[in-house]
Parts: C-alpha cells; structure tokens; sequence
C-alpha cells in the first residue's frame, strides 16, 4: 500500500505497518491513485509523483515495470485505461506526461509491482540521468509503438534503449506494444507486426545482440488486447507462478477437470455451478478475494462433486501458503529497510555524516 512521506502516521508505527501487512497477506491492498500513489518527499524538494531516483529503498521487494516509448505513442493511455478503469474515450483529453511518475500497484497478495512511466521527449541517456540506476532493479521494459504513425524513430530509440538496458540488467523482459491498432486492417495488422518484428530483431543482429529476446502484442485500449498484453507482462514478474501452475495441474489431473482461467474479485466463499447445453459443467470457486477459479467440468465427473470439492480445499490452502512464506520475506525486508532508514544509511550503506 502507498503512502507520501512526510504524512502525519499512527502514533505507533509499528502496529500501523503490522496492520498494513496483514492487509496485504489477504489481498485486501489497493493501488494507489493520485497523490498517494507517489513516494514523494515534501523535504526533499521532489514533487508528488515524481520518482527520485537517489531513494535506495523505491524499488525494495516489488519488481518494477518501465513504460516508454515516443510522444503520444499511447502510453499514459493504457495506464489510465489498464489500472484507474478510465473510459477508452476520456483519454483522448489527456495532457502529455511532462515528467517521469511511479505507480505503486498492489492490488492483491501476489500480484505486487511499480511502473515508472517515462516521457517520450526526456532523454534519459543524458549524463543528468542514471540510466544505470533506472535499469538495474527493472523487471520488464515495455516499449510502445504507435502502429499508425511511421515507426522507423520509434524502432531506433528502441534499439538504443534495449541494448543499453541489456548491458546494464541482462534479466530485463524487453516487451514491445505494438499500439493503436484498432484503426488498421487485419491484415494491416499483421503485416505491421511483422514488419515491426524483422526490423527490431535485425537490428539487434547487427549489433551482435542475438540473444536478447523481444516480445511483440497488438495492442489497442478498444479492446481486451491491452489488458490481456499487460497480464502476460505482469505474470512474468510473478516469482510464484510456476508453483501455482503446479498446483493447478495436479488439482485438475485428480479431479477431471479441465482449466478456464481466473476471475474477478468475488465474495468470500462464492461458488457458482452452472449446467452447459454441452454435457458439461462450469464450476467457479472462490481462491482469494482476488482470484477464483473457474474450470469446465464433464457431467460424469461432477458427479465426483464431494472429491472435487476436498481437492480444491487442498489446492486453496496450499496457494494460501505460498504467498504466506511470501509476505513473512516482504515484511522482514520493510523491518530491515525501516532499520536501515532510522540509522541514516546511504544508498552505498555508509553511515551519514552531518557537516
């Protein structure tokens, strides 16, 4: 959960923060929007939403995303539209981002991230900028395309871009959105995206940089292709999933069922059993507040239902252990850095030294 610093907290801090941990144990946080969504430092001459980049803790424990591109290639759109629900349509009022902003985005026990959205005319490769500091403690780079305008700038600065974050952090997820394609034609789709695909990836060749690794969306906020692209971003970042889509396949494979996906927040203990024209059975189940879990069941096997429903009690527990071991590693990280912060370390782990 985000916070500006220099506001008045709970006379006992450490109840506060306990409080706020347990929160994010059962999914109860929520990402920030507006002025609590920054970490700004009224002493420290910031301004709200702009990251500062000499704060050694911004990036602690959650993976970070970077969101750029050109001017007007569409990226404070998709934020808008992605995380505050804004209408497709009220983005076409939107001002150009003039400054670099952070988003604490926190809105379940697992799925934990930043995302520093960059203007497209700051040139972050000026020696003003740490562009090493920027890179370091990212965990993916999603670099926007705007499909509907010429691209050849765009391709360059992408070029520039992936291979000086490469040689800064080599375990980077470079993502290419390949935007607005909502005003082409299918096939101008897929052509652009190959066109798009041939020249990045030649250049890359060129530069003797063949193992670095893009992956290319159609995007456009018209449509679910934006949420659905950034889901596949943000589940890279997830170090759990390949536990969870364990624990999901050994629910399946001794209980018949066949996987759906995921769904929205939902009452505590919802269920829903619906009969399909088909001989099969939709079955949701509630994980968390966050995710429930909704498979396509045969008539015969829902017959099993008792069996079934003892499997996911075992696959919900389970789940609920992992992220449990999770959040005991985030909170004695916040303990150590809030250690750290009251002794007056610097970013380099020297002690301050007043003049």
């Amino acid at each position: 959960m985000s916070q500006v610093l220099g506001k008045p907290q709970p006379q006992d801090e450490d109840d506060a923060e306990e409080e706020e941990e347990e929160d994010e144990l059962v999914g109860l946080a929520d990402y920030g929007d507006g002025p609590d969504s920054s970490d700004a430092d009224p002493d420290s001459g910031t301004e709200e939403g702009v990251l500062d980049f000499s704060d050694p803790f911004s990036t602690e424990v959650k993976p970070r995303i970077l969101l750029m591109g050109l001017r007007r290639s569409g990226k404070s759109s998709i934020q808008k539209v992605v995380f505050h629900k804004m209408s497709p349509n009220e983005t076409l009022f939107l001002e150009s981002t003039n400054k670099i902003c952070r988003e604490d985005v926190s809105n379940s026990s697992f799925v934990n991230f930043q995302i520093w959205d960059f203007p497209g005319q700051i040139d972050f490769f000026d020696p003003t900028f740490d562009y090493e500091m920027i890179f370091r403690g990212t965990g993916a780079l999603i670099f926007v395309i705007d499909s509907q305008d010429d691209y050849m700038e765009a391709l360059a600065r992408l070029h520039l871009t992936v291979t000086r974050a490469y040689k800064v952090n080599t375990d980077i997820n470079f993502e290419v959105f390949i935007h607005k394609v909502d005003g082409l034609s299918d096939d101008h789709k897929i052509e652009t995206q190959r066109d798009i695909h041939q020249r990045a990836n030649d250049d890359l060749a060129d530069a003797g940089l063949e193992k670095i690794h893009l992956s290319f969306y159609l995007t456009s906020i018209y449509d679910h292709s934006i949420f659905e692209a950034f889901s596949k971003v943000v589940q890279k970042l997830i170090p759990q999933l390949p536990t969870l889509e364990n624990l999901l396949n050994i629910f399946i494979s001794n209980s018949g069922l066949k996987e759906d996906g995921a769904g929205t927040p939902y009452d505590k203990e919802s269920t829903a059993i619906i009969k399909l024209n088909n001989t099969t059975v939709l079955y949701l189940k509630e994980v968390t507040k966050f995710l429930a879990l909704v498979c396509f069941v045969r008539e015969e096997s829902f017959e099993r239902k008792g069996l079934i429903d003892y499997n996911f009690h075992c696959f919900r527990k389970a789940i609920h252990e992992v992220f449990e071991v999770r959040m005991k590693v985030v909170k004695s990280r916040k303990v150590q850095n809030r250690l750290q912060k009251k002794k007056g370390a610097t970013p380099n782990g020297a002690p301050r030294v007043l003049l």
